[in-house]
């Protein structure tokens, strides 16, 4: 996070386009116009390898088709422009995948004859442009936002500034300069202001001056929230409850995605159950499965299951799971580090008790301790808890008060934000995690 004098305007587009979201959407909207050129050259180039019968008719067919999920995957990247530019790549597979997966199985529902090979082609030629748009006007792009509160930039550092080895304050994400004019303003992607500020009439005054211009404004919370996906706890207040994110559509659309994603899931995750649950029971004595009461949705108790990946004890109390716990099995390091031990919570789902996306679910011991020390933990519990979670993919598990701080910061900023697009980048980083073991203890 750089901070410098202000910089002469050479750009006199009207000042809405400058704005951080805006400016994103619209080129990106251009880029992806420009790269229809792209399917029309392919086009023309598959037309004529028809003509010399190196192709069918079929492959220039199915390279048409291709055009509706390139037009998709850049629609739903816009839909994704909220989410940290750092999550680029996560969020260009998500978006360029979905919609190719969705036409194949268009053609294969409907019996449509279609080239694998066009269809290839079209996803490398989707993949390709829309990653190369994306890093050239989002990614590799360092906004700036103008400020008129002294105070403004010092409570951001304050905020991104969280508590934990993982909450460590980015730099080189944004630049910030003090402005005082309409001009430098226009200049700017954005104007961050303290909420908390003063009521002063020259600055209400300027402020309305700047609003009427199409200057876009920004709370310092919601450019914190911008540049690290966490919320600031230490700016956290009453008006949280009003920008959470409570839609009713969502949550009914998500929870028949649960159900059809744990009917999906169940031919895979039936074979994998049988195996880990004989090896947990031929590697140590007790239980195959854990049973532990947590706090789910508003806080209502549930009990959720695991394949036991510990020593048994009946009567240990509630604490973290250290790194090399000597508590773990041998076959619960492995399947812990794989996630395999979370497969009985597929039943969780399927009992509305859990989600497959949302925050971890916490022992209720833990619960009623972070609640006593740490203000606004509770709103964790305003979304349904899931099997894997912001906070999951991008700091795996906690074992300190410091590093529950930090997860509860990913953990709201989930609530705050979830949305069709965030759940679909944390699948994707699921997956990841699951592959490479991110996070295990």
């Amino acid at each position: 996070m750089n901070e410098s004098p202000p910089l002469p305007r050479k750009d006199h587009r009207p000042a809405a386009t400058r704005s951080e979201t805006v400016r994103r959407v619209s080129h990106m909207l251009s880029w992806a116009l420009i790269g229809l050129l792209l399917y029309a050259v392919n086009a023309f180039v598959a037309e004529a390898a028809h003509h010399a019968g190196l192709v069918t008719y079929v492959f220039t067919r199915t390279l048409i088709w291709s055009i509706a999920p390139y037009l998709c995957a850049f629609a739903l990247l816009q839909r994704a422009l909220h989410l940290p530019a750092m999550e680029g790549n996560s969020l260009i597979g998500v978006a360029v995948t979905l919609p190719f997966a969705a036409l194949l199985f268009v053609f294969a529902a409907f019996h449509i004859e279609y080239s694998r090979g066009a269809l290839l082609l079209g996803f490398l030629t989707t993949l390709v442009w829309t990653w190369s748009g994306y890093r050239r006007y989002v990614s590799n792009y360092v906004p700036v936002f103008g400020y008129t509160d002294p105070n403004a930039l010092r409570q951001l550092e304050e905020i991104l500034q969280v508590a934990g080895p993982d909450g460590a304050m980015p730099t080189g994400l944004a630049r910030f300069e003090p402005i005082a004019t309409l001009e430098a303003a226009a200049s700017c992607d954005g104007l961050m202001l303290d909420r908390n500020a003063a009521a002063d009439p020259e600055r209400t005054r300027m402020l309305a001056k700047l609003k009427l211009s199409h200057v876009r404004m920004y709370s310092v919370e919601k450019i914190g929230e911008m540049l690290t996906g966490r919320v600031g706890l230490s700016h956290i207040d009453d008006n949280f409850l009003d920008d959470y994110a409570s839609h009713y559509l969502y949550g009914y659309a998500k929870r028949a995605l649960d159900l059809a994603a744990v009917a999906c899931l169940a031919p895979l995750a039936l074979p994998l159950a049988l195996g880990t649950a004989l090896a947990v029971r031929l590697d140590s004595p007790g239980p195959v499965l854990f049973r532990q009461v947590r706090a789910g949705l508003y806080g209502k108790p549930f009990t959720i299951l695991k394949f036991r990946s510990m020593s048994f004890d009946a009567g240990a109390p509630a604490r973290f799971a250290a790194r090399q716990d000597p508590r773990v099995t041998r076959v619960g390091r492995i399947i812990r580090k794989y996630r395999l031990d979370e497969i009985p919570q597929l039943w969780n789902v399927l009992c509305g008790h859990m989600s497959l996306i949302g925050p971890r679910p916490e022992q209720i011991p833990m619960v009623e301790q972070f609640s006593d020390t740490i203000p606004y933990y509770p709103y964790r519990h305003l979304v349904r808890p899931g099997l894997s979670g912001w906070a999951q993919v991008e700091q795996g598990y906690v074992g300190s008060m410091e590093e529950t701080v930090t997860k509860l910061s990913y953990d709201l900023y989930y609530v705050k934000h979830c949305s069709f697009a965030l759940d679909l980048l944390i699948a994707v980083k699921t997956l990841r995690t699951m592959m490479t073991g991110y996070g295990a203890r």
